[in-house]
């Protein structure tokens, strides 16, 4: 039966392959890190991502693996380096609190705390309540798995269209040392990584601490102090200890830290239209501003990728940290267990608003948020071909959120308008220009909270040996609150007065708007229901084909326009179809997963821009409801052992994310005003794009006295998709590929493994963006999202 087989693979949960590729199962080594010849085929994978110990190819679920030694080896930490491993997957990260993540095109966010992501990422079991808490390196890693389309069922709030789950390694009983020591060479870097894992009473109680540090020069230069901006500085670290009283009670607790301070936050300013689509001319721009003679012909930086133009800007700074328990115990015919965690976001950002030498504005968002969890699972047997799961799952996020602009001296010349300007333009009157906005500081401070709860549960049941159905229902609860108020004050705390000027304090009032006091949101209390229905037939030992319906939900948002005013957002609800093959094919030498989808999501949260009188732009931003949206496509991923020592490795998508209905879309800044309805339908959704290819190779090359290289390789295609919020024309990005190539000498004793490599990321030095801001009168269009450039590091590596 299946579950033999199962138990017969358990044992290989720890012993995932060195040589294993982007998302597909290893090739079975031999102990001296060479392939033996007596174990050609694919190494099976376990995962866990329906919260139990399976094999990936019995799995009726679309999922992508990459093992932490390959991620150790391609130097994949972050969430956006994970996109190049996985189909499917995309993500952007600018910083913390911009940073969304799609699977198939769907579910980004951007910069808005009161919206939850639709990709849940979860560690070690923790589900990530804040998409900025995903914002950090992580290490010391077992394995990655990305599973796709709805997974509300089991894994829970905000699931809708897919997962991330990350899975560190555990504490071991035996002696275990890894420690890695990384220089730049393209690029000024002193990395560090590394871990130790023991018994502190033998068979009783283990822990494992690991560390990290992170530290390379920007490759953007900032010409206003000769720094560089786009760097790493980041450090952390993860504690744990696993206490096994007896065979069948654990507890591991868990302490982990991840803290960033960097000159990080950039946003190179592209282009600057002069006219709009019709052929008007552009009467205020950013650039008309800064030819003020105010500014003494200065000449700002735009169409530069590695230089930018920073005074009053700080650095970025980012805190992730928590704490978890994890009780299981094996009762016998059940398994119970609890999970309770704590986690903490800090998030500091101090933006240089207009990125010239002035002191103009500075802008940033201070986010204080907090989380608690509770998890409840029981799981058994009813019979020899019935199991089940079940459970509670409730979950607390509470959020202070503060908008913050501050304004110098010489921001009132530049955000007056023409006729403004023209008439303070004098001696005397450049004296109240200054005075209109000097030392004014405005913000906007909301406080949502949530609560939820819910109940799941899920039945496998094996009809026969071969087929097997998968049912799955969740009831979940919301609650939510939010409160909003504005206040613009000196940066002393005193009260605003008047200039003594009409039209100073015309320029003033225009950009820091009106103040108010605290306004309670129109309070949320909802429930829905997340299903799943997946049948699977085991064809042969090495074919599995399976179909699922599933249906999830994302919940909505008590939220507020750019005047206080209630606009809370709507439910966003999922409805998907899958069907898949998986297969080991040619005595398991390849392995081949396909699978079509069809996605369609009703009410599809999205940060839009929409015409407001009031803002000083002429547009406000905030959350809405898209009416509906669809993806229809296929995946694959794939492995191919070509020689005993060398190894193939492939995925790709066709994904056809379509708006099917937005026939109301507010029109992009490149439209002239009197146009302010543009009709989207058709077009293929924001950071979608229709094809992604991915190859890799591992080749391993045996040499004598213990000695051996290594060369690896890894390239990522992306067709051409758009960028911007409303689909601009400035918000193309053409296809591009990148390239990670690696190679590296190994040393291996009967106690230790040494290895030095040499890696290259993004090899071939490309240009690209994962984010775009179109251009408004006061700023150009800006890549806030570009992707780092190439680095080639050198990587000292032991273990013990």
């Amino acid at each position: 039966m299946r579950s033999h087989h199962m138990k017969h693979w358990l044992g290989l949960v720890t012993a995932l392959s060195s040589g294993v590729a982007l998302n597909v199962p290893a090739f079975a080594q031999d102990a001296s890190g060479g392939s033996g010849s007596a174990e050609r085929d694919l190494e099976e994978v376990v995962v866990t991502a329906r919260n139990r110990s399976e094999l990936l190819q019995e799995v009726p679920i679309p999922i992508s693996v990459v093992s932490g030694a390959t991620l150790d080896r391609d130097r994949t930490f972050t969430v956006a380096e994970l996109s190049q491993r996985a189909p499917g997957l995309t993500a952007t990260t600018p910083n913390a609190r911009r940073s969304g993540i799609s699977i198939r095109g769907i579910g980004k966010t951007s910069g808005n705390d009161n919206m939850e992501p639709a990709v849940g990422v979860i560690v070690d079991d923790v589900f990530l309540g804040h998409v900025g808490m995903t914002y950090q390196d992580f290490t010391d890693l077992e394995r990655v798995e990305i599973l796709r389309g709805p997974q509300g069922t089991l894994l829970g709030k905000n699931t809708s269209l897919g997962a991330i789950k990350y899975t560190s390694r555990a504490p071991s009983f035996s002696p275990e040392t890894k420690l890695e020591l990384e220089g730049g060479l393209s690029t000024e870097s002193y990395k560090a990584r590394g871990s130790y894992s023991n018994a502190l009473v033998d068979d009783l109680l283990a822990f494992r601490a690991s560390g990290f540090y992170d530290n390379q020069e920007g490759d953007i230069e900032n010409v206003a102090n000769g720094g560089h901006w786009h760097e790493r500085n980041r450090y952390g670290g993860r504690v744990q200890f696993l206490l096994q009283p007896s065979s069948t009670l654990s507890v591991k607790l868990n302490l982990d830290g991840a803290f960033t301070d960097e000159n990080s936050n950039t946003k190179p300013f592209m282009v600057d239209p002069t006219t709009l689509n019709d052929g008007s001319v552009r009467a205020t721009t950013y650039t008309t501003r800064l030819a003020r003679d105010y500014f003494g012909g200065y000449t700002p930086i735009i169409g530069s990728w590695d230089k930018i133009e920073l005074d009053m800007a700080r650095p970025l700074i980012t805190d992730n940290y928590g704490a978890s328990a994890v009780v299981t115990w094996n009762a016998g015919p059940v398994e119970l267990t609890s999970i309770t965690a704590a986690r903490w976001f800090h998030f500091d950002a101090k933006n240089d608003q207009e990125q010239t030498r002035f002191a103009i504005a500075r802008s940033g968002t201070l986010v204080d948020t907090r989380q608690i969890s509770q998890e409840f699972r029981l799981a058994g047997d009813i019979n020899d071909r019935i199991d089940y799961q079940t459970g509670i799952y409730l979950f607390n996020i509470d959020t202070d959120t503060t908008s913050r602009n501050t304004y110098g001296a010489d921001a009132g010349a530049f955000y007056a308008s023409d006729s403004q300007y023209r008439t303070l333009n004098t001696v005397a009157g450049r004296q109240l220009l200054q005075a209109s906005l000097r030392d004014v500081f405005s913000v906007t401070n909301q406080q949502p909270v949530s609560d939820s709860a819910a109940v799941f549960g899920q039945v496998n049941w094996h009809l026969t040996e071969r087929a097997s159905l998968t049912l799955g229902l969740r009831q979940t609860w919301e609650y939510k609150t939010n409160e909003v108020y504005r206040r613009t004050t000196l940066l002393n705390g005193s009260s605003l007065v008047s200039t003594g000027n009409a039209t100073a304090d015309a320029i003033r009032a225009a950009q820091a708007g009106a103040d108010y006091g605290v306004i309670e949101g129109q309070r949320i209390k909802d429930d829905s229901i997340a299903w799943l229905i997946n049948p699977s037939f085991q064809l042969t030992d090495d074919v599995l084909v399976y179909a699922s319906a599933s249906a999830g939900e994302k919940s909505g948002a008590v939220a507020f326009d750019n005047n206080g005013g209630i606009a809370n957002v709507e439910p966003e609800k999922s409805l998907n179809f899958e069907a898949g093959v998986k297969s080991q094919l040619f005595e398991n030498l390849l392995t081949l997963n396909v699978n079509v989808y069809y996605t369609r999501v009703r009410d599809y949260q999205n940060v839009t821009s929409e015409p407001d009188p009031t803002s000083p732009t002429g547009f406000s931003s905030r959350l809405g409801n898209i009416p509906e949206i669809r993806a229809v496509g296929t995946e694959f991923d794939a492995a191919v052992r070509v020689t005993e020592n060398f190894q193939i490795t492939a995925g790709g998508a066709y994904n056809e994310a379509e708006y099917t209905h937005w026939s109301t879309a507010t029109c992009p800044r490149s439209f002239p005003s009197t146009v302010a309805v543009c009709n989207n339908t058709g077009r293929q959704i924001v950071g979608a794009p229709r094809w992604t290819g991915i190859v890799g190779f591992d080749y391993q090359l045996p040499l004598a006295s213990g000695f051996g290289a290594h060369f690896f390789g890894n390239h990522v295609y992306r067709s051409r998709h758009n960028l911007e919020q409303l689909l601009s024309p400035y918000g193309e990005q053409s296809g591009y590929s990148l390239t990670d190539l690696g190679a590296g000498i190994t040393h291996e004793t009967d106690s230790a493994k040494y290895e030095l490599s040499i890696v290259a990321k993004n090899a071939f030095d490309t240009q690209y963006t994962t984010s775009v801001n179109d251009f408004s009168n006061s700023a150009p269009v800006g890549y806030d999202g570009i992707g780092p450039r190439r680095y080639v590091g050198v990587i000292l590596r032991s273990s013990f």
